[in-house]
């Protein structure tokens, strides 16, 4: 009979402690909304864009992010934003903001096939930089879940999230 040790509970608990207070790599912050300004950091990218944001996002119900995205646009910048039709009739949604403050040229809808969402939740910034993970741009997000953000500061990875930026941005749409 082949004896397996297993580390106490309190050596895994410190283990899994270090690993998320570790950087992720030199080129990647990850931050978790319980316990990061998530919100700030959004702005932060956004504010430093100078060329383009485009953006696959789930849900949108924050409005300083939305605020910053105006704001985005009135310097230059290339915003374009792709959100799910679902959540665009959602109490709290800015979609229709967004579509007003931006014009429809730079505000798509998109569901997935069937019963499917447009559930990606993606920034690309002046294709250098992206910021990726489950945290949707809403209140609620910021507020009450448990959420995270990757942001990757990698030409050769904001490349590959553009590619797939233009794909959903220009795919057809089947709910018209």
């Amino acid at each position: 009979m082949k004896i397996i040790r297993r580390p106490s509970a309190l050596l895994v608990t410190a283990l899994i402690s270090l690993a998320a207070a570790a950087p992720v790599r030199a080129n990647e912050e990850l931050y978790f909304s319980r316990s990061d300004p998530v919100e700030k950091t959004l702005v932060q990218e956004i504010a430093r864009a100078t060329k383009s944001i485009h953006l696959l996002m789930y849900s949108f119900t924050d409005d300083a992010l939305a605020g910053a995205l105006v704001q985005a646009q009135r310097r230059g910048v290339d915003v374009k934003i792709v959100l799910d039709r679902s959540q665009t009739f959602e109490k709290h949604s800015l979609a229709n903001f967004i579509l007003e403050k931006l014009g429809p040229a730079r505000c798509e809808f998109r569901t997935g096939k069937g019963r499917g969402i447009m559930h990606e939740k993606m920034a690309i910034y002046d294709d250098a930089d992206v910021s990726m993970g489950s945290f949707n741009w809403t209140d609620n997000a910021r507020d009450n879940n448990w959420e995270n953000l990757d942001i990757i500061h990698d030409a050769k990875i904001a490349a590959s999230c553009e590619r797939e930026f233009q794909r959903v941005w220009s795919s057809p749409d089947k709910d018209k």
